[in-house]
Protein backbone atom coordinates (compact mmCIF):
# COMPACT_ATOMS: atom_id res chain seq x y z
CA UNK A 1 0.00 0.00 0.00
CA UNK A 2 1.42 3.34 -1.02
CA UNK A 3 1.98 5.85 1.79
CA UNK A 4 0.29 9.11 0.69
CA UNK A 5 1.88 12.01 2.63
CA UNK A 6 -0.51 14.60 1.15
CA UNK A 7 -3.72 13.52 2.77
CA UNK A 8 -6.74 15.83 3.02
CA UNK A 9 -6.02 18.52 5.60
CA UNK A 10 -2.27 17.90 5.68
CA UNK A 11 0.21 20.71 4.67
CA UNK A 12 3.59 20.24 3.09
CA UNK A 13 6.51 22.68 3.49
CA UNK A 14 5.88 24.31 0.06
CA UNK A 15 2.27 24.92 0.94
CA UNK A 16 3.27 26.75 4.10
CA UNK A 17 5.69 28.97 2.16
CA UNK A 18 3.11 29.93 -0.44
CA UNK A 19 0.55 30.59 2.26
CA UNK A 20 2.94 32.97 4.02
CA UNK A 21 3.82 34.75 0.78
CA UNK A 22 0.15 35.12 -0.15
CA UNK A 23 -0.75 36.49 3.27
CA UNK A 24 2.08 39.01 3.09
CA UNK A 25 0.99 40.13 -0.39
CA UNK A 26 -2.62 40.56 0.71
CA UNK A 27 -1.50 42.54 3.75
CA UNK A 28 0.65 44.87 1.65
CA UNK A 29 -2.19 45.37 -0.83
CA UNK A 30 -4.61 46.22 1.97
CA UNK A 31 -2.22 48.82 3.43
CA UNK A 32 -1.69 50.31 -0.05
CA UNK A 33 -5.41 50.58 -0.78
CA UNK A 34 -6.13 52.04 2.65
CA UNK A 35 -3.53 54.75 2.02
CA UNK A 36 -4.65 55.28 -1.56
CA UNK A 37 -8.32 55.89 -0.81
CA UNK A 38 -8.34 57.10 2.79
CA UNK A 39 -8.88 60.74 1.91
CA UNK A 40 -11.37 60.22 -0.91
CA UNK A 41 -12.76 56.72 -1.35
CA UNK A 42 -14.57 57.59 -4.57
CA UNK A 43 -11.45 58.85 -6.30
CA UNK A 44 -9.12 56.74 -8.38
CA UNK A 45 -6.23 59.19 -8.02
CA UNK A 46 -4.03 59.45 -4.95
CA UNK A 47 -0.71 61.23 -4.93
CA UNK A 48 1.22 61.31 -1.67
CA UNK A 49 0.08 60.59 1.89
CA UNK A 50 -3.58 59.92 2.56
CA UNK A 51 -4.03 63.26 4.35
CA UNK A 52 -1.78 65.75 2.64
CA UNK A 53 -2.02 68.94 0.62
CA UNK A 54 0.29 70.47 -1.95
CA UNK A 55 0.21 74.27 -2.04
CA UNK A 56 1.66 76.50 -4.78
CA UNK A 57 2.34 79.75 -2.92
CA UNK A 58 3.64 83.16 -3.99
CA UNK A 59 7.01 83.81 -2.37
CA UNK A 60 5.90 87.06 -0.75
CA UNK A 61 3.32 85.24 1.38
CA UNK A 62 5.77 82.58 2.54
CA UNK A 63 6.27 83.53 6.19
CA UNK A 64 2.56 83.79 7.00
CA UNK A 65 1.51 80.68 5.07
CA UNK A 66 4.30 78.59 6.59
CA UNK A 67 3.14 79.51 10.09
CA UNK A 68 -0.50 78.77 9.27
CA UNK A 69 0.42 75.48 7.59
CA UNK A 70 2.18 74.32 10.76
CA UNK A 71 -0.84 75.24 12.87
CA UNK A 72 -3.15 73.42 10.46
CA UNK A 73 -0.93 70.33 10.49
CA UNK A 74 -0.98 70.26 14.28
CA UNK A 75 -4.71 70.79 14.66
CA UNK A 76 -5.88 68.61 11.79
CA UNK A 77 -3.24 65.86 11.73
CA UNK A 78 -2.32 66.41 8.08
CA UNK A 79 0.76 67.25 6.03
CA UNK A 80 1.02 70.49 4.04
CA UNK A 81 3.70 70.64 1.34
CA UNK A 82 4.52 74.20 0.28
CA UNK A 83 6.15 75.08 -3.05
CA UNK A 84 7.19 78.69 -3.66
CA UNK A 85 7.84 80.86 -6.71
CA UNK A 86 6.50 84.12 -8.09
CA UNK A 87 2.84 84.19 -9.10
CA UNK A 88 3.50 84.09 -12.86
CA UNK A 89 5.82 81.09 -12.62
CA UNK A 90 3.25 79.26 -10.50
CA UNK A 91 0.49 80.10 -12.99
CA UNK A 92 2.55 78.66 -15.83
CA UNK A 93 3.35 75.57 -13.78
CA UNK A 94 -0.35 74.93 -13.22
CA UNK A 95 -0.96 75.05 -16.97
CA UNK A 96 1.97 72.70 -17.66
CA UNK A 97 0.70 70.30 -14.98
CA UNK A 98 -2.72 70.21 -16.59
CA UNK A 99 -1.47 69.85 -20.16
CA UNK A 100 0.96 67.11 -19.18
CA UNK A 101 -1.50 65.23 -17.00
CA UNK A 102 0.88 65.66 -14.07
CA UNK A 103 0.08 65.65 -10.37
CA UNK A 104 -0.55 69.27 -9.49
CA UNK A 105 -1.27 71.49 -6.53
CA UNK A 106 -4.40 71.21 -4.42
CA UNK A 107 -4.27 74.91 -3.56
CA UNK A 108 -2.95 78.01 -5.34
CA UNK A 109 -2.08 81.21 -3.43
CA UNK A 110 -0.93 83.98 -5.80
CA UNK A 111 -0.06 87.57 -4.88
CA UNK A 112 -3.05 89.17 -6.59
CA UNK A 113 -6.64 88.15 -7.31
CA UNK A 114 -6.14 88.77 -11.04
CA UNK A 115 -4.18 85.50 -11.20
CA UNK A 116 -7.14 83.69 -9.63
CA UNK A 117 -9.52 85.18 -12.19
CA UNK A 118 -7.30 83.99 -15.05
CA UNK A 119 -6.90 80.52 -13.54
CA UNK A 120 -10.66 80.21 -13.05
CA UNK A 121 -11.30 81.31 -16.65
CA UNK A 122 -8.87 78.61 -17.80
CA UNK A 123 -10.74 75.98 -15.78
CA UNK A 124 -7.83 75.44 -13.38
CA UNK A 125 -9.50 76.53 -10.14
CA UNK A 126 -12.95 76.41 -8.58
CA UNK A 127 -13.57 78.04 -5.19
CA UNK A 128 -11.50 81.03 -4.05
CA UNK A 129 -11.34 83.03 -0.83
CA UNK A 130 -9.71 86.45 -0.44
CA UNK A 131 -7.67 86.38 2.76
CA UNK A 132 -5.43 89.48 2.96
CA UNK A 133 -4.44 92.66 1.17
CA UNK A 134 -1.25 94.62 0.50
CA UNK A 135 0.00 97.33 -1.86
CA UNK A 136 3.15 98.34 -3.71
CA UNK A 137 5.43 100.83 -1.96
CA UNK A 138 9.01 102.01 -2.12
CA UNK A 139 10.90 100.07 0.54
CA UNK A 140 13.94 102.09 1.67
CA UNK A 141 17.03 101.00 3.60
CA UNK A 142 16.50 101.88 7.27
CA UNK A 143 18.59 104.83 8.42
CA UNK A 144 19.29 106.00 4.87
CA UNK A 145 18.98 109.74 4.28
CA UNK A 146 16.40 109.42 1.52
CA UNK A 147 13.52 111.85 1.22
CA UNK A 148 11.37 111.32 -1.87
CA UNK A 149 7.68 112.03 -2.35
CA UNK A 150 6.99 110.71 -5.84
CA UNK A 151 8.53 108.85 -8.78
CA UNK A 152 10.00 112.04 -10.22
CA UNK A 153 11.93 112.52 -6.96
CA UNK A 154 13.15 108.90 -7.13
CA UNK A 155 14.57 109.52 -10.60
CA UNK A 156 16.10 112.90 -9.70
CA UNK A 157 17.79 111.50 -6.60
CA UNK A 158 19.50 108.88 -8.76
CA UNK A 159 18.84 106.21 -6.15
CA UNK A 160 20.15 102.69 -6.64
CA UNK A 161 16.82 100.87 -6.60
CA UNK A 162 15.58 97.47 -7.73
CA UNK A 163 12.28 96.18 -9.03
CA UNK A 164 10.68 92.76 -9.56
CA UNK A 165 10.20 91.04 -12.87
CA UNK A 166 6.71 91.36 -14.38
CA UNK A 167 6.10 87.62 -13.85
CA UNK A 168 6.00 88.37 -10.12
CA UNK A 169 2.75 89.78 -8.79
CA UNK A 170 4.41 92.89 -7.40
CA UNK A 171 6.37 93.40 -10.64
CA UNK A 172 3.22 93.12 -12.72
CA UNK A 173 1.37 95.56 -10.46
CA UNK A 174 4.30 98.03 -10.38
CA UNK A 175 4.51 98.06 -14.17
CA UNK A 176 0.77 98.59 -14.52
CA UNK A 177 0.68 101.51 -12.08
CA UNK A 178 3.75 103.24 -13.53
CA UNK A 179 2.53 102.78 -17.09
CA UNK A 180 -0.63 104.60 -16.07
CA UNK A 181 1.36 107.44 -14.50
CA UNK A 182 3.80 107.62 -17.43
CA UNK A 183 6.88 106.68 -15.36
CA UNK A 184 7.42 103.06 -16.34
CA UNK A 185 9.95 103.50 -19.12
CA UNK A 186 12.18 105.82 -17.08
CA UNK A 187 11.96 103.68 -13.92
CA UNK A 188 12.66 100.47 -15.84
CA UNK A 189 15.73 102.01 -17.50
CA UNK A 190 17.04 103.48 -14.23
CA UNK A 191 16.73 100.31 -12.15
CA UNK A 192 19.90 98.72 -10.76
CA UNK A 193 18.51 95.19 -11.09
CA UNK A 194 15.32 93.16 -11.23
CA UNK A 195 14.51 90.07 -9.18
CA UNK A 196 12.17 87.12 -9.74
CA UNK A 197 10.54 87.40 -6.30
CA UNK A 198 9.63 90.22 -3.93
CA UNK A 199 11.55 88.59 -1.08
CA UNK A 200 14.80 88.72 -3.06
CA UNK A 201 14.23 92.39 -3.88
CA UNK A 202 13.64 93.27 -0.22
CA UNK A 203 16.72 91.31 0.86
CA UNK A 204 18.84 93.18 -1.69
CA UNK A 205 17.94 96.45 0.04
CA UNK A 206 18.45 95.04 3.50
CA UNK A 207 21.78 93.28 2.86
CA UNK A 208 23.51 95.08 -0.03
CA UNK A 209 25.19 98.29 1.02
CA UNK A 210 24.87 99.82 -2.44
CA UNK A 211 21.13 99.16 -2.88
CA UNK A 212 18.99 101.96 -1.48
CA UNK A 213 15.41 100.98 -2.25
CA UNK A 214 13.01 98.56 -3.95
CA UNK A 215 9.49 98.59 -5.34
CA UNK A 216 7.95 95.87 -3.15
CA UNK A 217 4.78 94.92 -1.30
CA UNK A 218 4.38 96.94 1.91
CA UNK A 219 4.01 93.79 4.02
CA UNK A 220 7.31 92.36 2.77
CA UNK A 221 9.08 95.71 3.26
CA UNK A 222 7.97 95.80 6.90
CA UNK A 223 8.86 92.14 7.47
CA UNK A 224 12.45 92.97 6.45
CA UNK A 225 12.66 96.17 8.49
CA UNK A 226 12.57 98.54 5.52
CA UNK A 227 11.16 102.04 5.76
CA UNK A 228 7.94 102.33 3.76
CA UNK A 229 7.30 105.28 1.45
CA UNK A 230 3.86 105.37 -0.17
CA UNK A 231 4.27 107.04 -3.54
CA UNK A 232 1.16 108.70 -5.06
CA UNK A 233 1.70 106.87 -8.35
CA UNK A 234 1.20 103.59 -6.43
CA UNK A 235 -1.89 104.65 -4.47
CA UNK A 236 -4.21 102.36 -6.47
CA UNK A 237 -1.89 99.33 -6.30
CA UNK A 238 -3.81 97.46 -3.59
CA UNK A 239 -3.99 93.73 -4.33
CA UNK A 240 -5.88 90.90 -2.67
CA UNK A 241 -4.11 87.70 -1.71
CA UNK A 242 -6.44 84.78 -2.38
CA UNK A 243 -6.57 81.06 -1.72
CA UNK A 244 -7.99 79.00 -4.59
CA UNK A 245 -8.91 75.32 -4.65
CA UNK A 246 -7.78 73.56 -7.81
CA UNK A 247 -10.41 71.99 -10.04
CA UNK A 248 -8.20 68.91 -10.41
CA UNK A 249 -7.71 68.18 -6.71
CA UNK A 250 -8.94 64.82 -5.48
CA UNK A 251 -9.09 66.08 -1.89
CA UNK A 252 -11.36 69.14 -2.18
CA UNK A 253 -12.80 68.85 1.32
CA UNK A 254 -9.37 69.04 2.94
CA UNK A 255 -8.32 71.82 0.57
CA UNK A 256 -11.42 73.85 1.41
CA UNK A 257 -10.81 73.32 5.11
CA UNK A 258 -7.32 74.77 4.70
CA UNK A 259 -8.67 77.70 2.69
CA UNK A 260 -11.29 78.45 5.37
CA UNK A 261 -8.56 78.14 8.02
CA UNK A 262 -6.46 80.80 6.29
CA UNK A 263 -9.48 83.09 5.95
CA UNK A 264 -10.84 82.70 9.50
CA UNK A 265 -10.20 85.78 11.72
CA UNK A 266 -9.20 83.64 14.71
CA UNK A 267 -6.76 81.54 12.65
CA UNK A 268 -5.21 82.97 9.49
CA UNK A 269 -6.41 86.49 10.25
CA UNK A 270 -4.23 86.72 13.36
CA UNK A 271 -1.20 85.36 11.52
CA UNK A 272 -1.59 87.69 8.55
CA UNK A 273 -1.86 90.68 10.92
CA UNK A 274 1.27 89.59 12.80
CA UNK A 275 3.18 89.45 9.52
CA UNK A 276 2.13 92.97 8.52
CA UNK A 277 -0.63 92.10 6.02
CA UNK A 278 -4.13 93.56 6.13
CA UNK A 279 -6.42 90.58 6.90
CA UNK A 280 -9.68 90.25 4.99
CA UNK A 281 -12.13 88.63 7.38
CA UNK A 282 -13.57 85.30 6.33
CA UNK A 283 -16.03 83.03 8.11
CA UNK A 284 -15.62 82.12 11.76
CA UNK A 285 -13.52 78.97 11.97
CA UNK A 286 -15.32 75.66 12.21
CA UNK A 287 -13.89 72.32 11.15
CA UNK A 288 -17.41 71.32 10.04
CA UNK A 289 -19.46 74.49 9.43
CA UNK A 290 -23.25 74.33 9.44
CA UNK A 291 -25.97 76.08 7.44
CA UNK A 292 -29.75 75.96 7.64
CA UNK A 293 -31.69 76.52 4.42
CA UNK A 294 -35.44 77.15 4.45
CA UNK A 295 -36.59 76.06 1.00
CA UNK A 296 -39.92 76.21 -0.82
CA UNK A 297 -41.19 72.71 -1.48
CA UNK A 298 -41.45 73.18 -5.25
CA UNK A 299 -37.63 73.23 -5.43
CA UNK A 300 -37.02 70.05 -3.49
CA UNK A 301 -36.51 67.53 -6.28
CA UNK A 302 -34.51 69.97 -8.40
CA UNK A 303 -32.14 71.16 -5.69
CA UNK A 304 -31.62 68.26 -3.28
CA UNK A 305 -28.77 66.54 -5.18
CA UNK A 306 -27.01 69.87 -5.76
CA UNK A 307 -27.16 70.64 -2.04
CA UNK A 308 -25.74 67.24 -1.08
CA UNK A 309 -22.89 67.56 -3.59
CA UNK A 310 -21.96 70.91 -2.11
CA UNK A 311 -22.19 69.51 1.41
CA UNK A 312 -19.84 66.63 0.55
CA UNK A 313 -17.28 68.84 -1.23
CA UNK A 314 -17.16 71.50 1.49
CA UNK A 315 -17.26 69.05 4.38
CA UNK A 316 -20.13 71.02 5.93
CA UNK A 317 -23.57 70.13 7.26
CA UNK A 318 -26.63 71.65 5.57
CA UNK A 319 -30.03 71.25 7.20
CA UNK A 320 -32.80 71.63 4.62
CA UNK A 321 -36.25 72.67 5.84
CA UNK A 322 -38.82 72.15 3.05
CA UNK A 323 -42.34 73.60 3.25
CA UNK A 324 -44.67 76.02 1.55
CA UNK A 325 -43.24 79.54 1.56
CA UNK A 326 -46.15 80.95 3.53
CA UNK A 327 -45.47 78.40 6.26
CA UNK A 328 -41.74 79.15 6.19
CA UNK A 329 -42.17 82.91 6.50
CA UNK A 330 -44.69 82.42 9.30
CA UNK A 331 -42.24 80.25 11.25
CA UNK A 332 -39.45 82.78 10.69
CA UNK A 333 -41.64 85.37 12.43
CA UNK A 334 -42.85 83.26 15.32
CA UNK A 335 -40.57 80.24 15.57
CA UNK A 336 -38.00 79.77 18.31
CA UNK A 337 -35.36 78.56 15.84
CA UNK A 338 -34.85 82.02 14.41
CA UNK A 339 -34.01 82.88 10.82
CA UNK A 340 -32.33 80.45 8.43
CA UNK A 341 -28.89 81.12 6.98
CA UNK A 342 -30.45 81.08 3.52
CA UNK A 343 -33.99 81.34 2.17
CA UNK A 344 -34.80 79.71 -1.19
CA UNK A 345 -38.28 80.66 -2.28
CA UNK A 346 -41.13 79.18 -4.27
CA UNK A 347 -41.71 82.72 -5.53
CA UNK A 348 -39.72 85.92 -5.08
CA UNK A 349 -42.70 87.69 -3.48
CA UNK A 350 -42.11 85.64 -0.33
CA UNK A 351 -38.56 86.95 0.07
CA UNK A 352 -40.04 90.45 -0.32
CA UNK A 353 -42.61 89.56 2.35
CA UNK A 354 -39.92 88.32 4.75
CA UNK A 355 -37.84 91.44 4.17
CA UNK A 356 -40.83 93.72 4.78
CA UNK A 357 -42.09 91.97 7.91
CA UNK A 358 -38.70 91.42 9.59
CA UNK A 359 -36.65 94.50 8.79
CA UNK A 360 -34.68 93.31 5.75
CA UNK A 361 -32.70 90.49 7.40
CA UNK A 362 -31.54 89.00 4.08
CA UNK A 363 -28.92 90.29 1.68
CA UNK A 364 -29.04 90.57 -2.14
CA UNK A 365 -30.78 87.68 -3.88
CA UNK A 366 -29.92 85.58 -6.90
CA UNK A 367 -32.65 84.48 -9.29
CA UNK A 368 -32.66 80.74 -9.97
CA UNK A 369 -35.61 79.59 -12.05
CA UNK A 370 -39.27 80.06 -12.85
CA UNK A 371 -42.28 77.84 -13.47
CA UNK A 372 -45.81 78.50 -14.72
CA UNK A 373 -49.07 77.50 -13.05
CA UNK A 374 -51.10 75.09 -15.17
CA UNK A 375 -54.48 73.37 -14.94
CA UNK A 376 -53.88 69.62 -14.84
CA UNK A 377 -56.82 67.84 -16.48
CA UNK A 378 -57.73 64.38 -17.73
CA UNK A 379 -56.31 63.29 -21.07
CA UNK A 380 -58.20 64.99 -23.90
CA UNK A 381 -59.50 67.72 -21.55
CA UNK A 382 -63.10 66.33 -21.48
CA UNK A 383 -64.42 69.34 -19.52
CA UNK A 384 -63.00 71.70 -22.18
CA UNK A 385 -61.25 73.92 -19.62
CA UNK A 386 -59.33 76.77 -21.30
CA UNK A 387 -59.21 79.63 -18.77
CA UNK A 388 -59.59 80.09 -15.03
CA UNK A 389 -63.09 81.47 -15.60
CA UNK A 390 -64.09 78.03 -16.86
CA UNK A 391 -63.53 76.68 -13.34
CA UNK A 392 -66.92 78.23 -12.42
CA UNK A 393 -68.74 75.44 -14.32
CA UNK A 394 -71.44 73.94 -12.12
CA UNK A 395 -70.48 70.61 -10.61
CA UNK A 396 -66.77 70.87 -11.46
CA UNK A 397 -64.40 69.54 -8.79
CA UNK A 398 -61.35 71.82 -8.45
CA UNK A 399 -58.26 71.19 -6.33
CA UNK A 400 -55.95 73.97 -5.10
CA UNK A 401 -53.32 74.32 -2.38
CA UNK A 402 -53.83 76.20 0.88
CA UNK A 403 -53.06 79.90 0.19
CA UNK A 404 -51.84 80.70 3.72
CA UNK A 405 -49.18 78.01 3.55
CA UNK A 406 -48.32 77.82 -0.14
CA UNK A 407 -47.07 80.20 -2.80
CA UNK A 408 -48.96 78.14 -5.35
CA UNK A 409 -52.20 78.44 -3.37
CA UNK A 410 -51.82 82.19 -2.90
CA UNK A 411 -51.07 82.82 -6.59
CA UNK A 412 -53.91 80.52 -7.67
CA UNK A 413 -56.45 82.30 -5.50
CA UNK A 414 -55.27 85.75 -6.62
CA UNK A 415 -55.53 84.73 -10.27
CA UNK A 416 -59.02 83.28 -9.84
CA UNK A 417 -60.21 86.42 -8.03
CA UNK A 418 -58.94 88.53 -10.94
CA UNK A 419 -61.43 86.75 -13.25
CA UNK A 420 -64.37 88.04 -11.17
CA UNK A 421 -65.58 84.44 -10.73
CA UNK A 422 -64.14 83.71 -7.29
CA UNK A 423 -67.41 83.00 -5.48
CA UNK A 424 -68.59 80.57 -8.16
CA UNK A 425 -65.22 78.83 -8.36
CA UNK A 426 -64.87 78.66 -4.56
CA UNK A 427 -68.04 76.53 -4.43
CA UNK A 428 -66.29 74.02 -6.71
CA UNK A 429 -63.24 73.61 -4.44
CA UNK A 430 -63.86 70.61 -2.18
CA UNK A 431 -60.26 70.44 -1.01
CA UNK A 432 -57.32 72.70 -0.29
CA UNK A 433 -54.28 70.50 -0.02
CA UNK A 434 -51.04 71.18 1.82
CA UNK A 435 -48.87 70.61 -1.27
CA UNK A 436 -49.10 70.22 -5.04
CA UNK A 437 -47.90 66.65 -4.58
CA UNK A 438 -51.05 65.82 -2.62
CA UNK A 439 -53.23 67.29 -5.40
CA UNK A 440 -51.42 65.24 -8.02
CA UNK A 441 -51.91 62.07 -5.98
CA UNK A 442 -55.65 62.80 -5.88
CA UNK A 443 -55.73 63.17 -9.67
CA UNK A 444 -53.79 59.94 -10.14
CA UNK A 445 -56.18 58.10 -7.80
CA UNK A 446 -59.07 59.13 -10.07
CA UNK A 447 -62.70 60.00 -9.32
CA UNK A 448 -61.99 62.72 -6.76
CA UNK A 449 -61.08 65.83 -8.77
CA UNK A 450 -61.60 67.05 -12.34
CA UNK A 451 -58.81 69.64 -12.37
CA UNK A 452 -56.01 70.83 -10.09
CA UNK A 453 -53.83 73.94 -10.20
CA UNK A 454 -50.15 72.98 -9.96
CA UNK A 455 -46.80 74.12 -11.26
CA UNK A 456 -45.56 72.93 -14.64
CA UNK A 457 -42.43 71.77 -12.83
CA UNK A 458 -44.58 69.39 -10.74
CA UNK A 459 -45.89 67.34 -13.66
CA UNK A 460 -43.06 66.40 -16.01
CA UNK A 461 -43.58 62.72 -15.20
CA UNK A 462 -47.33 62.91 -15.96
CA UNK A 463 -47.37 64.13 -19.56
CA UNK A 464 -48.46 60.74 -20.87
CA UNK A 465 -51.30 60.46 -18.35
CA UNK A 466 -52.79 63.95 -18.25
CA UNK A 467 -53.01 67.17 -20.23
CA UNK A 468 -51.81 70.53 -18.95
CA UNK A 469 -53.51 73.82 -19.80
CA UNK A 470 -51.06 76.71 -19.20
CA UNK A 471 -52.31 79.95 -17.67
CA UNK A 472 -51.38 83.04 -19.67
CA UNK A 473 -51.28 85.95 -17.17
CA UNK A 474 -47.74 87.08 -16.30
CA UNK A 475 -48.54 86.59 -12.62
CA UNK A 476 -49.10 82.89 -13.28
CA UNK A 477 -45.33 82.50 -13.38
CA UNK A 478 -43.54 81.97 -10.06
CA UNK A 479 -39.87 83.01 -9.92
CA UNK A 480 -37.60 81.17 -7.48
CA UNK A 481 -34.72 83.05 -5.85
CA UNK A 482 -32.27 82.61 -2.99
CA UNK A 483 -30.73 84.99 -0.45
CA UNK A 484 -28.46 84.68 2.59
CA UNK A 485 -29.12 86.18 6.00
CA UNK A 486 -26.97 89.26 6.51
CA UNK A 487 -25.67 88.15 9.91
CA UNK A 488 -25.08 84.47 9.17
CA UNK A 489 -21.95 83.13 10.88
CA UNK A 490 -20.71 81.78 7.55
CA UNK A 491 -21.35 84.45 4.90
CA UNK A 492 -18.66 83.20 2.49
CA UNK A 493 -19.89 79.62 2.72
CA UNK A 494 -23.45 80.85 2.16
CA UNK A 495 -22.36 82.79 -0.93
CA UNK A 496 -20.58 79.74 -2.35
CA UNK A 497 -23.75 77.71 -1.84
CA UNK A 498 -25.82 80.37 -3.63
CA UNK A 499 -23.49 80.27 -6.61
CA UNK A 500 -23.49 76.46 -6.61
CA UNK A 501 -27.30 76.46 -6.74
CA UNK A 502 -27.10 78.79 -9.76
CA UNK A 503 -24.36 76.77 -11.52
CA UNK A 504 -24.62 74.97 -14.86
CA UNK A 505 -24.94 71.60 -13.14
CA UNK A 506 -27.88 72.91 -11.12
CA UNK A 507 -29.41 74.40 -14.25
CA UNK A 508 -29.57 71.00 -15.95
CA UNK A 509 -31.45 69.53 -13.01
CA UNK A 510 -34.00 72.34 -12.90
CA UNK A 511 -34.60 72.26 -16.64
CA UNK A 512 -35.03 68.48 -16.65
CA UNK A 513 -37.94 69.00 -14.25
CA UNK A 514 -39.61 71.63 -16.43
CA UNK A 515 -38.35 74.84 -14.79
CA UNK A 516 -37.19 77.73 -16.92
CA UNK A 517 -33.71 79.00 -16.00
CA UNK A 518 -33.43 82.58 -14.74
CA UNK A 519 -29.95 82.72 -13.19
CA UNK A 520 -27.76 85.25 -14.96
CA UNK A 521 -30.67 86.74 -16.91
CA UNK A 522 -30.84 90.50 -17.13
Amino acid sequence: MTDNKHQYGARGNNSMVWLAVTALAIGCLAVFLQSKYADNPSSGRRDGPAKSLTVYCAAGVRLAVEEMAKQFETEMGVTVKLEYANSGVLANRLKIDKEGGLASADIYIPADYTYIEKAAADGLTRESLRVAAWQVVLGVKPGADIDVENCDDVLKAKLSFVICEPLAGVGKKTKKMLEQSGHWTAINEAKAASFPTVTEAALAVKENAGTHAAFVWDSVARQHGLRVIELPELKASRANISVAVMASTDRPTLALQFARFLAAPSKGGKVFARHKYQPLAGDAWAKVPKLRVDCGGVNREAVEKTIREFEAREGCVITMVYAGCGTLVGKMQTGDKGLPDLFMTCDATYLDMAQSKMGNPFGPDLKISSTRIVMLVAKGNPKNLRTLADLAQRGLRVGVTEPKASTLGKLSEDLIRETGQWEAVAKNIPVKADTAHTLIQSMEAGGKLDVVLVYEANIQHLKNKFDAVPLNPARAIAVQNIAARKDTASPQLAQRLMHHVTSDASRRRFEQLGFSWEAGAE
